[in-house]
């Protein structure tokens, strides 16, 4: 989306109360929606500061094995945020920074509009953004300038993806942030791979007593980040990664409900590369149904 498009989008929706369809895409719309109905406007962004330093200390203790887990990405993406001055940010599961890593002069930016440690970025309390919607949506998102939702946010160009536990609860966030003038378009493929190391590590302990299926269209990547995972306790699904699921058609709501029987030829099927084992709906038509109920009241454009 072009940025004359987008600011069309943003006087359409915030100046003339209408809902830009053509001109905004569809998880931003989406996003304003929900923040508008929470009550936030534009000249009212809020001013809650950081927590004190006890507190952020307190924090990152409840939150260490979360910061232990994603520490090695952390460290790979600071070298290219750095090249590209930018930061890398990671959010817990309420959507509240516990570290940022990267560019220094960035980061003394970015802190200027509350990007920092102790501040909470979810969409209540910031509006769209990357962190915040990434973890309302359950899914990958970037969010360039005036896409943000408070006028004073289009400094950011951000791209985040949620962080998911084998049973699809979100633990947390990993984003990159960095000036939107400069562009990042390479930015959320980035953070897409480095989560999906972070959630195939999760794997690694926890299910000895399970049977756990690995699956790929190319049989080389099993064994690798990109592998689809799913595990059966007793024959019944109870645990899986995005990849895995996506292979069978299934969605999360599958988790305890699933026999492996009733995957076993949806797998042969779909994990046509190959796969290893030992001893759904889909989530766009359900948010666009979303959007057009919490649009209601507003003019299309």
């Amino acid at each position: 989306m072009d940025g004359a498009g987008i600011e069309q989008g943003r006087r359409a929706y915030f100046d003339e109360g209408l809902l830009p369809l053509e001109s905004v895409r569809q998880p931003v719309l989406r996003s304003w929606l929900r923040c508008t109905d929470m009550g936030l406007a534009q000249g009212r962004l809020r001013g809650d500061g950081p927590l004190a330093e006890g507190e952020l200390h307190a924090l990152r203790q409840r939150r260490e094995s979360l910061r232990r887990l994603c520490r090695p990405e952390l460290e790979m993406l600071a070298g290219e945020a750095r090249d590209t001055g930018s930061v890398v940010i990671l959010a817990d599961a309420d959507g509240m920074i516990l570290d940022t890593i990267g560019d220094t002069g960035f980061l003394s930016r970015a802190a200027q509009v509350a990007l920092r440690p102790g501040v909470s970025w979810t969409e209540a309390s910031t509006g769209t953004n990357a962190i915040g919607t990434a973890i309302a949506e359950r899914r990958p998102i970037a969010v360039h300038g005036p896409e943000h939702f408070f006028a004073e946010h289009a400094v950011l160009s951000c791209a985040a993806t949620p962080i998911l536990d084998p049973r699809g609860a979100i633990v947390g966030a990993l984003d990159i942030s960095g000036p939107s003038v400069s562009g990042h378009g390479h930015a959320l493929g980035l953070i897409r791979l480095a989560v999906d190391q972070i959630e195939h590590r999760l794997f690694r302990s926890g299910f000895a007593d399970c049977r756990v299926l690995r699956m790929h269209d190319d049989a080389a990547m099993l064994g690798t980040a990109r592998e689809g995972v799913l595990v059966f306790r007793d024959d019944r699904l109870v645990a899986a990664n995005r990849r895995g699921l996506s292979l069978v058609g299934r969605s999360w709501d599958a988790l305890d409900d699933t026999a492996l029987s009733e995957l076993v030829d949806m797998q042969g099927q779909a994990g046509r590369g190959g796969a290893q084992g030992r001893g759904g709906h889909g989530m766009g038509g359900e948010k666009a149904e979303e959007g057009r109920r919490r649009g209601r009241g507003r003019r299309r454009c």
